[in-house]
């Protein structure tokens, strides 16, 4: 079998395994064509091109850039990858994937995210977001072995690994990142946006890794002093950018009834408070740490400090479960569920993405989705949050 030759559409391509003919190519974009009443010449105006290059598309004697695949795809009212894709939509691929999320099981459902042609997998139904019931998955998992470092899952529901190579995954804690999934990338460029729901800390470590195109983190103040503290600790020589995304009024949320208990934070010395505590390295996590140690308040006296949740919505319904009494969260999650809240201010929530992914059509495209009007609107919408700077570039200072 003959090697795959390099597709100028893809923004990121992805592992080399054999083509297929692009007779396929021509049907498609021929159809599309006829079945939208428009002569190749129509469509050379539409795209800037003369009707010759059009019926050499066509014919699979060339390839447009991608400049030219999305005006035609605009078009024909479809997108690039349905015209271009050179895999076979019956074709149920497999593929070998590196595992981001552990104690996975064979038939899990899974997103993913390729980057420097190497895939990586996450969990699509986790507890911290059935809340919402289940959505869209790329894959399902046939096999893993312990100590291997890939694993094989197989496309599902009709999708691509073409497809799937035009995702943009987030990593962070912020509930707001939740409003950009599922939606896709952009139109006339295949693939969709997912979030990866984890501390602070995980998400740097994920994208240092290459194994998330966005991070999201918070480990400080308003202003995002200690965000940018942190970044230029991680990556000294400024590979990665940094951009406002929230700002969210952060407190101690309380389990209804117990409100009048908490007077501060020596209160939780009491042990009639029971801590709903994040994991290590989680923002809220930090700023807890950073309290106690102020108050001199040592966190192994504290009871529930050492039992970790791996969200704020988790925390929230430890709460609600009697589970725990006390946590520190977002205002928004706390007014959601029910709770008390005492507010100790606001904290900056910021992205990092590496500055050689920021020119990738598809980052880019979800960049500009972030600075719009209507985006910032619907944040704002929530309790005790601000989007004014959202997609804003911050300059990296030490």
């Amino acid at each position: 079998m003959r090697e795959a030759k390099k597709n100028p559409l893809m923004s990121e391509p992805p592992p080399k395994h054999p083509a297929k003919s692009t007779a396929r190519e021509t049907t498609i974009i021929s159809a599309r064509r006829t079945a939208a009443r428009i002569s190749q010449a129509e469509l050379a105006g539409k795209c800037g091109v003369t009707r010759q290059f059009v019926n050499l598309i066509e014919s699979g004697r060339t390839q447009p850039n991608v400049a030219v695949a999305l005006k035609m795809a605009s078009a024909l009212s479809t997108t690039v990858e349905t015209l271009f894709s050179i895999y076979h939509p019956n074709t149920s691929e497999e593929i070998s994937v590196r595992l981001a999320s552990p104690g996975l099981h064979t038939g899990a459902r899974l997103n993913l995210v390729c980057i420097g042609r190497k895939w990586t997998a996450y969990a699509a139904d986790t507890m911290a977001t059935l809340g919402g019931g289940f959505g869209e998955a790329d894959a399902v998992l046939l096999e893993h072995k312990d100590g291997e470092e890939l694993s094989r899952a197989r496309m599902a529901g009709g999708r691509t690994l073409s497809e799937a190579s035009g995702n943009v995954a987030f990593a962070g804690c912020d509930p707001a990142l939740a409003l950009l999934t599922g939606s896709r990338v952009a139109p006339g460029l295949a693939g969709r946006c997912f979030w990866v729901n984890c501390g602070s800390g995980q998400a740097l470590r994920l994208l240092a890794q290459q194994q998330a195109h966005i991070a999201g983190i918070h480990v400080g103040d308003d202003a995002g002093a200690d965000n940018m503290s942190e970044i230029n600790r991680m990556d000294p020589s400024g590979r990665w950018q940094l951009l406002r995304f929230t700002c969210w009024e952060q407190g101690w949320m309380l389990r209804p009834g117990t409100r009048k208990q908490f007077t501060g934070t020596d209160a939780l010395l009491t042990g009639q408070l029971r801590l709903a505590n994040r994991e290590t390295g989680a923002g809220s996590r930090r700023w807890l740490d950073r309290q106690l140690e102020l108050a001199g308040v040592p966190g192994n006296r504290l009871p529930g400090y050492a039992k970790e949740f791996k969200s704020h919505w988790e925390c929230a319904c430890a709460l609600l479960s009697e589970e725990a009494d006390i946590a520190v969260g977002p205002r928004a999650v706390a007014a959601i569920a029910g709770l008390d809240f005492i507010s100790t201010g606001d904290v900056a929530f910021d992205l990092v993405v590496p500055r050689n992914l920021l020119t990738l059509p598809k980052v880019a495209a979800v960049l500009e989705a972030l600075r719009g009007q209507r985006l910032r609107d619907e944040i704002e919408s929530l309790p005790g949050y601000r989007a004014s700077e959202a997609g804003l570039p911050i300059a990296r200072r030490s």
